[in-house]
């Protein structure tokens, strides 16, 4: 018996009208759990990921630094709220046609996020979606260390950490897998799969897309 279909999702401006990661670290100040110093950097670091140019390890002490020393549970107090009142508002409703299209199918359904696991998995499961991937996060003694665990899930290390998945779901090729993405730092995977689909892309990935001719989609963002 062959395996169901894989559909593929990215998350931050792809299902997500905005980038979690950046609304995350804005709505930390705004409960007075890091300073306004920490929003400047926050829009320093949005830029480098918009052109491709992110130093993930820098950036990821930078938003992993609220949660140092704190449980699961901790860390779900902070973030439970944030999904409710921040994110809820962001999910494309289109989007989520899309993903109901592939569930209606009978296709099997993967978030993949470079956004680090704390935030993805409570999103996800808001989503209904229960295969996930983001950037891993080391805990310690139970309590978040503020390091991730390698490879993170941007770029080639979001490619990297799917075929892990693929491999332990008996997924042998990408023939026949779609992804959805909005991002030049998506880039690797767009590459591989066999329907790569550009989600209301930014600049870069709209043109490769284009001479690449893989199908663009622009979502309405209400």
């Amino acid at each position: 018996m062959s395996k169901p279909e894989l559909a593929i999702f990215d998350l931050d401006n792809t299902i997500l009208n905005g980038d979690s990661d950046y609304s995350m670290i804005n709505y930390l100040v705004d409960i007075n759990l890091l300073d306004e110093v920490a929003k400047l950097k926050n829009d320093e670091f949005i830029k480098d990921y918009q052109q491709g140019q992110l130093d993930f390890n820098q950036y990821t002490n930078f938003a992993l630094k609220p949660y140092v020393g704190k449980t699961q549970d901790e860390i779900n107090e902070i973030i439970l709220p944030f999904v409710n009142t921040i994110i809820e508002p962001m999910i494309n409703i289109f989007a989520l046609k899309l993903i109901h299209d592939h569930h209606d199918k009978g296709h099997t359904i993967l978030l993949a996020s470079a956004t680090n696991e704390l935030i993805v998995k409570p999103i996800a499961q808001r989503l209904d979606i229960k295969n996930v991937i983001g950037t891993r996060v080391k805990f310690e003694d139970k309590k978040c260390s503020g390091e991730f665990i390698p490879p993170s899930a941007l770029g080639a290390g979001k490619l990297k950490l799917v075929e892990n998945w693929m491999q332990a779901h008996q997924y042998d090729s990408f023939s026949g897998v779609t992804f959805y993405s909005d991002s030049i730092n998506d880039l690797p995977l767009m590459e591989v799969v066999e329907f790569p689909k550009a989600v209301n892309p930014d600049i870069k990935l709209e043109s490769i897309s284009n001479k690449r001719g893989w199908e663009v989609i622009y979502l309405p963002i209400i």
